[in-house]
């Protein structure tokens, strides 16, 4: 009994010590790998960069959900063992967005920067970053969603205007109007919260995904033809989804905050764009290409990138303004009959007895603008029935807002400088480029929707501008 259990004693023992020759095995294996070329710089580097630029991030919020699924789907685009990549290319684009960030203090350009100085740096170590690296961070950059969110308006009206369409061949009593849809006196509003129109960045960066998950499993990279048909795809994916929503949360009669209105989101997004996207892929492999298998070294000469790069990342700490701004006279705007005051941040109230009027300072061109939709949500009311109208030659948007126990509130906005007056995010923008004066975002709110439209358009005939 005795010499079965030293047998048993010795063999545990021995398949404890295999255990632990394994994993050092494996350890010493794993080092050896990463020391191989000094590739353990590029990793640092990357770590690095990225570690420093969070504190800056965070004087901008933070990291959204966005810029987060770019770290969880970075390392699927990594290429193993593939081409040598010149970190160069990186690099610069990374200087130059770094560079006009100093000038700008836009968050989307650091971002898209820092981005850059990562996939720069990971170009040293063996998995190798490739366009779809690169897209990737373009994707989750803010602008992007900004963009996104701006244009989704005329988006939104069409979606609308057509899911009324729609529905109004088997239901009765609808109405359509704005972005919103009436059933029976039951009115349905697409808002820009929607689940689906939220995640259009969501499906994009899982479109990369995909592209990332069927190129190593084919071992061929995706053209770019393809990876931009793909994109659109995935677009056209979101669009019907968000159709698809709209009829179903109507004919179900399920309000926005109900969880059920969340989760039909969500199953249609998986239905309508995510298992679509993953099919399409499958049946994609003739549209991809051998791509390089040969382990080029690294070049020693592009190591000073892994040095200059972080460099350029804590030069970011030293931004505090946007030294590109538009120089703005405040006191050159006055509207007669009304009383006028001027907060810390350059917005301008007008208010008398029937109308209140916010004077927004112009927004540098490539940033931000002040939208009245924040403002308002941030003061407790609800925006509803969005819409453009037409006032005299010009358009405007409109809206409704409502909160608990008070009457509603109707008003307008618009961009202008005293000479053009428009509601294109595109025109604005490029006459400032072409040299035009500053645009002001004018939001005109009172108790009276025709009174609204009356004030505005004096504004618009008469002008604010000395």
């Amino acid at each position: 009994m005795k010499n079965i259990r030293s047998m048993m004693s010795m063999k545990s023992l021995r398949c404890l010590v295999d255990k632990e020759l394994f994993f050092s095995n494996k350890m010493q294996n794993f080092f050896a790998w990463l020391t191989k070329d000094n590739q353990w710089l590029g990793f640092a580097a990357a770590l690095i960069t990225f570690i420093l630029a969070i504190s800056k991030f965070n004087t901008f919020g933070g990291l959204r959900f966005e810029q987060s699924l770019f770290l969880l789907v970075l390392p699927f685009t990594l290429t193993k063992g593939g081409r040598w990549y010149n970190p160069l290319l990186f690099a610069l684009i990374s200087a130059i967005f770094i560079i006009t960030f100093y000038l700008t203090n836009v968050f989307s350009l650091l971002y898209f920067g820092v981005c850059n100085a990562v996939l720069a740096c990971l170009s040293f170590t063996h998995y190798r970053p490739g366009l779809l690296s690169l897209g990737l961070g373009l994707i989750t950059t803010p602008a992007i969603k900004y963009l996104l969110s701006v244009f989704s308006f005329p988006l939104r009206l069409e979606l609308t205007r057509l899911a009324g369409y729609l529905l109004s061949q088997f239901m009765q009593d609808i109405s359509v109007v704005g972005n919103c849809i009436t059933v029976k006196d039951v009115a349905f509003t697409v808002a820009p919260e929607c689940l689906g129109l939220n995640m259009i960045s969501s499906a994009l960066v899982f479109a990369v995904f995909v592209l990332a998950f069927f190129a190593k499993r084919y071992k061929k990279r995706p053209g770019t033809p393809f990876i931009l048909c793909f994109m659109l795809i995935t677009l056209l994916f979101v669009i019907l989804t968000n159709l698809n929503r709209i009829i179903l949360t109507v004919v179900l009669q399920v309000m926005p905050g109900n969880t059920l209105h969340e989760l039909i989101g969500v199953l249609l997004f998986a239905l309508n764009c995510c298992i679509p996207l993953f099919i399409i892929g499958s049946y994609s492999q003739g549209l991809y290409s051998l791509q390089n298998t040969t382990k080029d070294s690294i070049h020693k000469k592009y190591m000073v990138v892994i040095v200059l790069l972080p460099l350029l990342v804590t030069g970011s700490y030293a931004v505090q303004t946007n030294v590109l701004h538009s120089t703005f006279d405040s006191g050159s705007i006055s509207i007669e009959g009304f009383n006028k005051s001027e907060s810390k941040d350059g917005v301008q109230k007008f208010i008398n007895s029937s109308a209140l009027i916010y004077v927004k300072p112009p927004a540098f061109m490539l940033g931000s603008d002040h939208n009245p939709f924040i403002c308002w949500r941030g003061s407790g009311y609800e925006i509803k029935n969005e819409s453009i109208r037409v006032l005299g030659a010009h358009s405007v948007y409109t809206f409704e807002l409502h909160k608990q126990d008070t009457a509603p509130l109707y008003s307008c906005w618009w961009y202008s400088n005293g000479t053009t007056h428009s509601i294109s995010q595109l025109e604005w923008r490029i006459a400032t480029l072409k040299g035009e004066k500053p645009f002001c975002l004018i939001n005109v709110t009172t108790n009276n929707k025709d009174e609204t439209s009356a004030t505005a358009l004096r504004l618009i005939g008469n002008g604010i501008f000395d």
